[in-house]
């Protein structure tokens, strides 16, 4: 399943850990914008209601992590261009190119198709699903 662009920009920035508040209060418009303003912009981006610009979007990249490469291939994607869908976690929406990054200061790795080791559920063993092992049982 492809995700919409404007769900990958939003789904990158919550698994951040980052509020709209938090972006709005660290993104400079020229001329200045009120804060509430652009919380307001951001919102409607996330919504898929507003279009966001080229700066726009290179100014929510320097604030959280996400695939410009990813994002390139889904608005290609969402506008009829038949191209391999990118592996994105369905969670977080990170790929093999902007993973998680978990404790021990290492990436996350598949835990499913479509599911990433840091978002899939703690009972269940890494990647195990994805590799068709079965799961432990419960002590």
């Amino acid at each position: 399943m492809t995700i919409a662009p404007h769900d990958y920009i939003k789904l990158r920035r919550q698994a951040a850990g980052v509020t709209i508040a938090d972006i709005a209060a660290k993104i400079a418009t020229s001329p200045h914008v009120a804060e509430h303003i652009r919380a307001g912009w951001i919102e409607l981006i996330e919504a898929g209601t507003m279009p966001a610009s080229f700066a726009t979007i290179v100014a929510l990249r320097a604030h959280y992590r996400f695939d410009m490469a990813v994002l390139e291939r889904l608005v290609a994607i969402s506008l009829g261009a038949t191209l391999p869908v990118p592996r994105l976690c369905r969670v977080c929406a990170c790929s093999e190119l902007d993973p998680c990054i978990e404790d021990g200061g290492f990436g996350c790795r598949w835990a499913a198709q479509d599911l990433c080791s840091s978002c899939a559920p703690v009972s269940e063993p890494a990647s195990a699903a994805f590799r068709g092992e079965p799961r432990q049982a419960a002590a």
